[in-house]
């Protein structure tokens, strides 16, 4: 085995450009020939409910079409629509329409609609899941023990020896956190996971049995005094790892309002671990219907509340791009089906 060395200049650009120390100890072992090089992307960090995209609803200069265009059709697609001449971009819209319309009457409803957007956020989660799970190489094996996960996850790095005491208490700590997951995920409780379960373990915000494991991953990176709660500030340097540096941004400062008149249910100061959970898994909030009723209020010409697939094309740049809307180079795609 190669032996690389992450060298003092390496270490500082780490630092000049903010990276989390999980990843720096994760890059360092893996140059260092320790880890496997299919630990998958984000490992070191906390689990997240997830918005229907990573980009901004609505920006400084009015609304985000594109948040739109990936939260209905998911990230990948949302580009390859870019891709697309107008009229064939159109044209593939209408087939999505036609399957949207899950009972045929001409109509989609809210209900589909709200159906339509979980299923392409289901879709992503499982074939994210697909992609890791094939390169376990488990060789046909229907599932996956904790010993062997290791083993092909960190691979020498469960001989802790070679390391120093710093990198030593993180790599615990990921070991941790994956075993916690691992043994909730495992609802059979026979040591090893399905591909099911792993989907579980991965993605943990999206199952409810996996709820305290979003929690707990919240607290461990938030709570740096380690007191079971998270404090204003905690909560602050969190999103913004300047404080202290620079003159507070109106958004930190609507932040600390948000913290104080929302988060902090009991007004103590903190956050404990029933309002980490209202906070990053509401009850009363569902990304799928919030957007699912902009869009219908959106293109709902005739306001009935439903949407004809003529309202749908008429106001297509609500759901889809195109090469109009994009500006991008065009490429050519096949009209294979969604």
């Amino acid at each position: 085995m190669v032996t690389l060395t992450v060298t003092d200049v390496q270490k500082e650009k780490m630092v000049a450009i903010k990276m989390p120390h999980f990843q720096i100890v994760l890059l360092s072992l893996l140059l260092n020939g320790v880890l496997s090089s299919i630990i998958p992307e984000n490992h070191d960090r906390r689990s997240q409910v997830k918005d229907l995209s990573d980009l901004e609803h609505q920006l400084k200069g009015g609304h985000n079409a594109e948040y739109d265009h990936e939260a209905f059709l998911g990230k990948e697609k949302a580009h390859e629509f870019d891709r697309l001449t107008p009229e064939q971009s159109k044209q593939r819209l209408g087939v999505l329409v036609d399957k949207i319309d899950s009972n045929n009457d001409g109509l989609v409803t809210e209900p589909e609609m709200v159906a339509w957007i979980k299923y392409i956020q289901r879709r992503y989660v499982t074939e994210d899941a697909k992609t890791q799970w094939a390169n376990y190489e488990l060789e046909g094996a229907a599932s996956m023990s904790w010993d062997y996960y290791m083993e092909r996850t960190y691979g020498s790095a469960t001989d802790e020896t070679e390391m120093n005491s710093e990198t030593k208490l993180h790599f615990k700590e990921m070991k941790d956190r994956d075993y916690r997951r691992f043994k909730l995920a495992d609802v059979d409780y026979d040591g090893k996971l399905t591909f099911t379960e792993y989907v579980n373990f991965l993605h943990p915000e999206d199952a409810p049995h996996m709820r305290e494991v979003v929690v707990k991953e919240t607290l461990d990176d938030l709570d740096k005094n380690k007191d079971g709660r998270i404090s204003i500030d905690e909560y602050i340097v969190d999103m913004w790892p300047d404080m202290g540096k620079e003159t507070e941004p109106e958004w930190v400062t609507t932040e600390r309002e948000h913290f104080e008149k929302w988060r902090d249910l009991n007004k103590d100061g903190f956050l404990d671990s029933n309002e980490i959970q209202h906070w990053v898994m509401p009850d009363d909030y569902d990304h799928a219907i919030a957007e699912s009723r902009h869009l219908i209020y959106e293109a709902d010409s005739s306001k009935d509340g439903n949407l004809t697939k003529r309202e749908i094309l008429d106001h297509s740049d609500l759901f889809v791009g195109s090469q109009a809307t994009d500006f991008g180079e065009a490429f050519k795609y096949s009209h294979d089906e969604f």
